[in-house]
This record gives C-alpha cells, structure tokens and sequence, in this order.
C-alpha cells in the first residue's frame, strides 16, 4: 500500500505587509495599545507581528 503525499498548496504573499493580504488581521489592542493597532499586522499563516509596510515573511 502507498502512502498517499499531500501536495502543499502554494500560497501567494504580497510583496509588502499591509491589510490587502488574506491572512492579515488586526492586532490586539491590549499588546501595543488601541491607539497604535495599525503598526504591526498580525499574520494568521506565520502566526507573528510584522511591521505594516515592511517585507512580508513570506515574499521571496
């Protein structure tokens, strides 16, 4: 019997880190402060911060 491999599926990243990107999300207000929520862009594949505008983790 042969394993069945599952294909990855390739995701495309934008260039820069903003909220266009299908896997931004708002940050917490409680972690850098309601009034500073848009600075950093939550990113639910990477599961970390980044920087608004900054190189997306994963750009290539």
């Amino acid at each position: 019997m042969k394993k069945k491999i599952k294909k990855e599926e390739k995701q495309v990243f934008p260039v820069f880190c903003d909220y266009s990107c299908q896997f931004a999300d708002f940050t917490d207000p409680d972690a850098i402060g309601a009034c500073r929520k848009d600075l950093a862009v939550w990113c639910d594949y990477f599961k970390r911060y980044n920087n608004k505008h900054n190189k997306c983790f994963g750009a290539k």
